[in-house]
């Protein structure tokens, strides 16, 4: 009895902030499927998914740094959690621009090689979340090997992405080498940040061992 009321009333809340990552890490994994299946297939219940999909990862976003600036516990220090956790948000704002670019260009579906670029951002979202699973189970191999694998699409994203700007670049059609050079730079940004999440997934990681 005095054991419980004292943790209730005079010891430190301990928040499950690996939890609370690997929360928000899933959130942006539905975001980018229901994105691809949104522009690749032109699945418009996905298209209004997406929209739901970032209300909710900037509801997580709020919750986790609340519990941040309240929290006297934390498993690694405040600021790789704060860095994390911005990153992840960073992600889902670089989502939203590239959906607020894509409406204002009038684009509803992208066909020509823009599959293979969201497969790619769709592979790097399910290693990133796998990784954040794998942190709390405590698989430090596991976890550098999602984490390199993030990297490992970024690269190969980055190759289509020069491939596909060459390409544009002997277009005749000004107005569409306007159009998908924002859309493609857009796409190439939202890799990027994945590709400094798995980093900053890789610092706490060593923070932990």
């Amino acid at each position: 009895m005095f054991r419980s009321l004292l943790q209730k009333y005079v010891l430190p809340r301990e928040v499950d902030f690996l939890g609370a990552l690997n929360q928000h890490a899933q959130a942006i994994k539905r975001i980018t499927h229901d994105l691809q299946s949104c522009f690749i297939e032109g699945d418009e219940i996905c298209c209004q998914a997406v929209t739901e999909d970032e209300h909710q990862a900037k509801n997580i976003k709020e919750s986790n740094m609340n519990e941040l600036l309240n929290s006297f516990i934390t498993p690694i220090d405040r600021e790789s959690i704060f860095r994390i956790i911005s990153q992840l948000d960073w992600l889902a704002v670089s989502i939203r621009h590239f959906i607020i670019e894509a409406k204002a260009y009038e684009i509803r579906e992208l066909h020509n090689g823009y599959n293979t670029i969201f497969s790619q951002i769709c592979l790097s979202s399910e290693h990133l979340a796998k990784g954040f699973e794998k942190l709390i189970e405590k698989d430090h191999l596991a976890v550098a090997l999602e984490a390199q694998n993030v990297r490992d699409s970024y690269d190969y994203l980055v190759d289509i992405y020069v491939e596909k700007m060459a390409l544009l670049s002997k277009s005749n059609n000004l107005q569409e080498m306007f159009i998908h050079r924002e859309l493609l730079l857009q796409l190439k940004e939202i890799g990027k940040r994945f590709q400094i999440c798995a980093n900053s997934l890789e610092d706490i990681l060593v923070k932990m061992s």
